[in-house]
């Protein structure tokens, strides 16, 4: 788009003072207006080259490194007259966060058009059930508005279809039964809303088509229907934070084409299903804040190789945590026996994935102890805390060179902090309170200078904290419940 020319919003303004006729491409005489009307001065307008009509009104705000635009930011509502362009195929109005009103039941009168975006603004009222009548209409966007209401039934009747997005509102009730009827639908977004009642079984039965499907933070309750695992071309599929009870669908794994899955923030109980760990192209995994019981599950190595992310925090997870870092060694990489002081015999060293950036296996009930690590992991983000694991802190740790945040706070570690985790040159966040940790904080942490916050508090500690940022700046209840610590921010050492 040309920054020269007139601003649409402009225009929007002009359109609702034209008479009908004008409004959809004649000139009052019977004739058609042509381009030079329109749509060689108006900033995000459209036309057909051959008959000059406007097929396409696109009004943004600018990207956030540009200058505003003040006639973008105007408010105002949308006029009823936008539905006299009866030749318009794309309406796109997004992120004017000063535009608001009521959606103008008019637009129904649209028969062409194929896409609608009203992203981002401040529309109010219902969705009007009259938009049923745009039966060419493929994508529906109305995402991160002020909408209540029911969701309109009728639009189950729009068998075209693609794509429907209404997160980020305040839409309530349950979703239609009509809406069975969308069967070429692929992606479906009502996250974000105050919608209730169980998640219908059709949506795996008669959306076949779906490749996105993202239920998350509403009041959704019952079971996840079995269903859903007929989906074979979804590709994230997400209802955390709902109210969802039971188990996990043991036939999830059949879903291959999975990439992400978000089920955090629910009610549900069970184990994990063994079949979860065949989905090879997951790469995202939330599965915490549940009641999820049973072992950690094994041989994720062999089955999820594409992983990333992985989050079974807030659960009742038991199992040897050594075990589980175990079961997730890279393949083909030595697995070689060692002894050290921090080390048993039957030790061996872990070659994490290189895709894994983030862990949380926080607030389960894993015993065990850390293995040794071996170098070339990815992880950014490790939290182990709120367990049973006991053992030492071993030095190995500091290979994991990338780790931003490490958390093994209450826990039943003992002996002493290396000093070799100094070499953590990445880490911003250590917390490893809570524990039976003993000796000093090795005078080589002076050197951490990423370090923003760190927490040792509740553990057996003693001698002089490192005199140097953060350490000594971090506040006193950081050191607290230890030994015998001194130096800033607690009293000075006692000279001898």
């Amino acid at each position: 788009m040309q920054l020269s020319r007139k601003p649409l919003l402009a225009l929007l303004l002009v359109l609702a003072a034209l008479p009908s006729r004008a409004m959809a491409g004649h000139d009052g005489r019977g004739g058609v207006a042509r381009g030079d009307d329109c749509c060689g001065a108006w900033e995000g307008v459209s036309c057909d080259a051959a008959t000059g009509r406007v097929v396409a009104l696109q009004l943004e705000a600018p990207p956030p490194l540009l200058p505003p635009r003040r006639h973008y930011m105007e408010g105002g509502t949308l006029s009823g007259s936008l539905g006299g362009l009866e030749f318009l195929e794309t309406l796109v109005i997004r992120d004017m966060a000063r535009i608001g009103g009521a959606i103008p039941a008019s637009l129904s009168r649209l028969s062409r058009l194929k896409q609608l975006y009203l992203e981002g603004n401040l529309l109010a009222g219902g969705i009007p059930s009259s938009l049923s009548k745009i039966t060419s209409l493929q994508y529906l966007s109305l995402a991160g508005n002020r909408l209540e209401g029911k969701l309109p039934p009728e639009l189950g009747s729009l068998s075209s279809l693609v794509q429907i997005n209404l997160a980020g509102n305040r839409l309530s009730g349950e979703v239609p039964p009509s809406y069975k009827n969308l069967s070429r639908l692929e992606y479906l977004d009502l996250s974000n809303n105050l919608l209730s009642g169980a998640i219908p079984a059709f949506f795996g039965l008669q959306l076949r088509s779906l490749a996105l499907l993202d239920l998350s933070n509403n009041s959704f309750s019952g079971e996840i229907p079995a269903s859903l695992c007929c989906l074979r071309n979804l590709t994230d599929f997400s209802v955390s934070h709902n109210k969802l009870t039971g188990v996990i669908p043991s036939q999830i794994g059949s879903i291959a084409s999975l990439n992400s899955l978000s089920i955090d923030s629910n009610l549900l109980v069970g184990s994990i299903p063994e079949s979860l760990f065949g989905l090879r192209k997951l790469w995202n995994l939330n599965l915490s804040r549940n009641g999820l019981s049973g072992s950690l599950p094994p041989g994720i190595r062999h089955g999820l190789p594409a992983i990333v992310s992985m989050d079974l925090s807030h659960n009742h997870l038991v199992g040897g945590i050594d075990q589980f870092f175990r079961s997730i060694s890279t393949p083909g990489r030595p697995t070689k026996l060692i002894s050290s002081k921090n080390a048993s015999s039957d030790m061996s060293v872990i070659f994490l994935p290189r895709e894994l950036q983030h862990l949380d296996l926080s607030k389960n009930r894993i015993t065990g102890a850390l293995p040794e690590f071996g170098a070339g992991a990815s992880l950014i983000w490790l939290d182990v805390s709120g367990n049973a694991i006991g053992g030492q802190i071993p030095g190995s740790v500091s290979k994991l060179s990338g780790l931003q945040r490490l958390d093994i706070s209450r826990n039943k570690i003992r002996g002493t902090i290396p000093a070799s985790m100094a070499g953590m040159a990445s880490l911003r966040w250590l917390d490893m309170s809570g524990n039976a940790i003993v000796g000093r904080i090795p005078d080589s942490f002076a050197g951490m200078a990423r370090l923003r916050h760190a927490s040792f508090r509740g553990n057996k500690l003693c001698g002089k904290i490192p005199q140097a940022r953060p350490f000594n700046l971090l506040p006193a209840a950081a050191y607290a419940g230890n030994l015998c610590l001194c130096g800033k921010p607690l009293p000075p050492c006692r000279q001898i």
